[in-house]
């Protein structure tokens, strides 16, 4: 592929997100505000802010209610994509087509007061990872199932948002984009430094940040400050001559965010509300077990600004595995992303910078992107190009890539 391709297929995707936006112009929908869960915020709070922008409503999960506030519920989330991504040390684009997450989600509530929310997910289905065998008969490895179990928890409502139990297996409270739902993204993904302990706690597959174990959270002070608190599997201990495995304390992670304007009363963050609410967070996390450590510290804003929405966020992280997890290099990320959402088009020009400081044999590395998000649909219908470039300390050149995604989601 010649270097320029991926920048043609980008000017192709562009002038296609304003061609959708002219033709849908004619028969769009009155304004409809998509339906959100209410914060959890007494008078004290402000309000919620109006949509701005004209989104087509939300499309409602399939949902069956029972006696005795029982019900269940069901969606799903496809991502495909179109990737190009270069080489610090070859020439050429490798390019894929691929699903980036394909999910089937299921959840409700039992007795009114217990939430449950089980999603599955076969990340990356078909994308060409692997290039084995020789030049004449290359084997060319592409992902395809095993289906894994994403999230598996439920959530006992003690005193409403004042005081919640999770239990099973998901996200911990770390920094707010490794709390983000997948489906409410900002850009096309996750800061590519959010999840560096993916793998440090000696999972038989990639977990993506999630691990097992028990948490409290809650919203206190008028919703103003949110506190989440748990312990998890962590990594366990192998046995020894004498003594048994898994004999080691638990790992141990907390989250405080104070919210200046409106409350994210969910589980799951968003990367934005698109309007809906007024969002001005800042936020941090400590997460332990043995010496290994992080600490994070993010801010977060989501607010209706003139004919639009404005959007961005910043975190800042630190990891070290310590002599508990040798393999996690002590290394620290900053990362950023800014964006505006034009209501009268739907269309959210995005900017992104990360930086990686390593240690050892992990090298620095920044990352810069920008890109266009199409909301004609909100978070249940989008389409997302970006554009990145790669630049790692001692690597003979930078490179880039070039990520095309189109969201389908409903729950």
């Amino acid at each position: 592929m010649n270097a320029k391709c991926p920048r043609t297929v980008l000017l192709l995707i562009i002038g296609l997100l304003f061609s959708a936006r002219n033709a849908r112009a004619e028969d769009a929908a009155p304004p409809v505000s998509p339906p959100s869960a209410k914060p959890a915020a007494p008078p004290a709070a402000p309000p919620s802010a109006p949509p701005t922008a004209a989104i087509a409503p939300a499309v409602a999960p399939l949902k069956l209610e029972g006696p005795a506030g029982n019900s269940i519920r069901f969606g799903v989330l496809l991502q495909p994509q179109f990737q190009a991504v270069g080489s610090p040390t070859s020439d050429g684009y490798t390019q894929n087509l691929f699903l980036r997450r394909t999910r089937i989600l299921v959840g409700g509530t039992l007795f009114g007061v217990v939430d449950y929310f089980v999603d599955t997910d076969y990340p990356n289905l078909f994308l060409n990872n692997v290039n084995t065998g020789t030049a004449a008969m290359p084997l060319l490895a592409k992902n395809t199932p095993g289906m894994n179990i994403q999230d598996a928890f439920a959530t006992y409502k003690v005193a409403g948002d004042q005081l919640k139990v999770d239990a099973g297996y998901m996200l911990p409270p770390m920094s707010h984009n490794a709390i983000q739902g997948a489906a409410t993204l900002y850009g096309w993904d996750y800061f590519s430094y959010t999840f560096q302990h993916n793998e440090s706690f000696r999972s038989s597959g990639n977990p993506v940040g999630r691990d097992l174990g028990v948490q409290l959270r809650g919203l206190v002070l008028g919703g103003h400050l949110e506190y989440r608190a748990g312990l998890f599997q962590g990594l366990r201990e192998q046995a020894t001559a004498t003594d048994v495995a898994a004999r080691n304390f638990f790992r141990v992670t907390a989250r405080i965010q104070i919210n200046l304007l409106d409350a994210e009363p969910g589980f799951f963050y968003a990367g934005t509300y698109l309007g809906n609410k007024k969002i001005a967070s800042i936020g941090g996390s400590y997460d332990f077990q043995d010496n290994y450590k992080y600490v994070a510290a993010d801010g977060f804003l989501d607010l209706p600004v003139g004919p639009g929405v404005a959007t961005a966020q910043v975190n800042l992280a630190h990891w070290d595995g310590g002599t508990f997890i040798p393999t996690l290099l002590k290394q620290t990320a900053l990362v950023g992303e800014a964006g505006y959402n034009i209501a009268a088009l739907q269309v959210s020009p995005i900017v992104r910078v990360e930086h990686l400081w390593g240690s050892g044999t992990l090298a620095d590395q920044t990352r810069y992107a920008g890109g266009l998000a199409f909301w004609p649909y909100g978070h249940n219908t989008n389409l997302k190009a970006f554009y990145s470039h790669v630049k790692t300390e001692g690597a003979p050149r930078g490179f880039s890539q070039f990520n095309v995604q189109w969201q389908i989601y409903f729950f």
